[in-house]
């Protein structure tokens, strides 16, 4: 996917429209903020809602989650965890010439207790692909995250 931040004009048909990618990448970077909002907020139907209908989580040591009642279901149990905290810092976000496609990628950190009241605590850095709805807002289609911490047993 070939990334841009400059003005491109494309054409369509018989309609030219003029559109700039670093408009473009603002609002990814604006979505991806108002999506941590809802994470911190723990509104399980606003930070489920940032999904594609398509949409897939590809969380560390855990399986592959399409779908948003699956997403939902995942993001619904984490907020259930005791003290549970999430950070994350967008550090890189790009959008596709074609103005379809997009990325954030940067930091994050998180911290729960476990039901007998282990503190614990991650982090490390995340890649989130995303697509340019119809309505022109931006949706996760995959959520990707490894964390720098070594794996414990």
């Amino acid at each position: 996917m070939e990334m841009q931040g400059r003005r491109k004009k494309r054409q369509r048909g018989s309609v030219r429209s003029t559109w700039s990618l670093r408009e473009a990448v603002a609002a990814l970077r604006a979505a991806d903020a108002a999506w941590l909002k809802a994470y911190r907020a723990k509104d399980i139907a606003k930070a489920a809602g940032f999904y594609d209908k398509r949409g897939a989580m590809l969380a560390p040591n855990a399986p592959l989650l399409t779908g948003k009642v699956r997403i939902r279901r995942f993001i619904a149990k984490s907020f259930t965890l005791r003290d549970y905290r999430i950070w994350w810092h967008c550090k890189k976000a790009q959008v596709a010439r074609s103005g379809e496609l997009g990325y954030t990628s940067g930091v994050y950190r998180m911290s729960f207790r476990d039901g007998s009241g282990k503190s614990s605590r991650d982090r490390g850095k995340y890649l989130m692909i995303w697509k340019k709805q119809n309505d022109g807002c931006w949706k996760v289609l995959f959520d990707m995250s490894n964390s720098d911490l070594p794996r414990t047993s």
